[in-house]
């Protein structure tokens, strides 16, 4: 992606080294800065403009923010969530559904399990994340109906383990029906909702035990539970196959793969870790990490997001100081994590189920850990500074934006720059092109923008920066500043418009000399005034003209400049040779 960095400022410029340069014949100009949170009226520009240059003041990382940070499984659509603690941040639910809610025959679909789905999330103003599977341990099999029967596929791999007493049994993948099915399924699922801005990533699932990518016990290793070594998972041919159709299938919505691989690295997928903070660090060498790193994915979360969930075993222990884990002492000299924070900054990770922080929530300083552990994943944006120039219908506006996450922020949101009233209505607004994708973390970016509101004065408006929900009711991306929603709900507030000084007239002035004196013009700003003659005194001391030999004629400014409400009156003389 080409990140859009326009490097032109709008700079003040001083007008009264402006006007006295022009008196002087000479060309140039000379630059002054605005600093402070509110400088007023604002500084003196170019010819009839000012410009206001505004600090603003950054917040911790914010925990509710699209997109990112822990997530609960959602109720069913109608049922009530039953949690005990609704109110813990966050943007996205998630929810898992067999294959069979939606593959009704060979070739037909009913979205409807979807649907109620995501529009319930939706209605709560978040965004889903979801996982479609064919074998759930202790739940009836996804394989839809139509594969199944006297002339369906094999059902002999029923299996007891994980609890599942042989309710499910795990597919042959490389079954042609089944390798026919996934395809046209994933077909159907992209036409349908890619793009879809109630799902806010999808992973990939189908494949293994919970849709997980993998079929460990049986998994080609002997052990109690596979004493002759097979291997449930499908051939390499058909796990290609299956990534080709899911990269086809998908352009606008990301998809995150279980494991690391050369073919998912390839189509460009992001990843998710499903035992966090537990076999995460490259410690022993089938940990998350030491894959991606064997993978040479360790920069893929540059371009795709990584998710996942948090351990099960840690969600209620992980977050107490001290560490409470009952399992950690013994399990820490083996290799495991129990580490939140190394995990989140090697893994780059946006994202992560944590449901315990909703069914039986957190209290006192355990909550606050949590909440922060939230914050603390993927992007964290803030603004730094903001200049603003005026001509008072014309505004011009330069935003800097620094991420101080761990990712960025993957999808290319629209965003806006407005002119907003004192009730917070818009009066201007244009497009801006901020590449948020681009903003990686510890850089800064400037986004900026041009706003007119025909003959409408703007002075003393409020200019703010805005990057909206692009689902319909969700909630608006904000920025880690104390005027994010100050003025407007979902707006960063940036500072005033500042005011653009009238023209001053000048004073008449007379020459010293009573003999007849060609008349000059006087500067006013950048206007050009005939000087009118006339006795009167001036309203200023004189300005001596340096330089000048005894037989030539020096010359001081006149004129007349506005200067933050202050006038300087310039005035010439005639010095006689001698």
């Amino acid at each position: 992606m080409t990140i859009d960095r326009p490097a032109t400022r709008h700079r003040a410029r001083g007008a009264a080294a402006a006007a006295l340069t022009v008196a002087l014949g000479l060309l140039g100009t000379s630059a002054v800065a605005a600093t402070g949170p509110a400088p007023a009226p604002g500084t003196a520009g170019a010819t009839g403009t000012a410009t206001a240059t505004y600090e603003l003041a950054a917040t911790p990382a914010l925990a509710t923010n699209p997109l990112k940070g822990f997530l609960p499984f959602a109720p069913e659509p109608g049922q009530s969530s039953g949690f005990a603690d609704p109110d813990f941040p966050h943007s996205m639910e998630w929810f898992y559904l067999p294959v069979d809610s939606v593959v009704t025959g060979d070739g037909t679909y009913d979205w409807t399990a979807v649907e109620s789905r995501l529009d319930a999330i939706a209605e709560r103003g978040h965004q889903s994340v979801f996982r479609f599977y064919l074998d759930y341990p202790g739940q009836d099999s996804g394989v839809p109906d139509y594969l199944l029967g006297p002339d369906g596929i094999s059902q002999d791999r029923a299996y007891d383990f994980f609890d599942n007493d042989g309710r499910s049994f795990s597919p042959d993948y490389d079954d042609p029906r089944v390798v026919d099915m996934i395809v046209d399924f994933v077909t159907a699922f992209g036409q349908e909702y890619d793009g879809d801005p109630r799902v806010g990533y999808v992973t990939a699932g189908l494949i293994g035990f919970w849709g997980e990518d993998h079929t460990y016990p049986v998994d080609g290793v002997v052990s109690d539970e596979n004493p002759t070594g097979e291997d449930w998972m499908p051939s390499q041919a058909t796990r290609e196959t299956i990534w080709e159709a899911w990269d086809a299938a998908l352009d606008d919505t990301w998809l995150l793969a279980r494991y690391p691989s050369q073919a998912v690295k390839g189509h460009g997928f992001g990843l998710h870790d499903d035992s966090f903070a537990y076999a995460t660090l490259p410690t022993t060498d089938w940990h998350f990490l030491t894959k991606v790193i064997e993978e040479g994915m360790q920069d893929a979360w540059q371009q795709a997001p990584i998710g996942g969930e948090l351990y099960p075993p840690l969600q209620n222990c992980l977050f107490d100081d001290p560490l409470s884990c009952p399992d950690a002492a013994a399990e820490i000299p083996q290799g495991r994590d129990y580490n939140f924070a190394d995990s989140v900054t090697q893994t780059h990770i946006s994202w992560m189920m944590n449901h315990q922080a909703w069914s039986t929530g957190y209290t006192g300083a355990t909550r606050e850990s949590a909440v922060a552990a939230a914050a603390s994943l993927g992007y964290d944006l803030t603004a730094t500074q903001a200049t603003v120039t005026s001509d008072g219908t014309t505004v011009d506006v330069a935003l800097d934006l620094t991420n101080r996450g761990v990712a960025p922020f993957y999808y290319d949101w629209p965003a806006s720059m407005v002119v907003l009233d004192a009730q917070g209505a818009v009066l201007a607004e244009a497009p801006v092109a901020a590449n948020l994708p681009g903003l990686q973390p510890g850089q800064t970016s400037t986004v900026s923008a041009t706003l007119t509101a025909g003959d409408v004065d703007l002075t003393g408006a409020t200019v703010a920066f805005a990057v909206p929900n692009v689902m319909d009711g969700g909630l608006p991306l904000r920025f880690a500043n104390e005027t994010q929603d100050a003025d407007a709900e979902g707006y960063l507030s940036l500072g005033a418009v500042p005011a653009v000084a009238a023209p001053v007239a000048p004073e008449p002035v007379v020459p010293a000399d009573p003999a007849p004196q060609a008349q000059v013009p006087v500067v006013s700003g950048a206007a050009v005034v005939p000087a009118a003659a006339g006795p009167r005194a001036s309203q200023s001391g004189d300005l001596a003209a340096t330089g000048a030999s005894s037989t030539s004629l020096g010359l001081a400014a006149a004129g007349a400049v506005a200067l933050g409400g202050a006038v300087l009156v310039l005035r010439r003389r005639t010095l006689s040779g001698r």
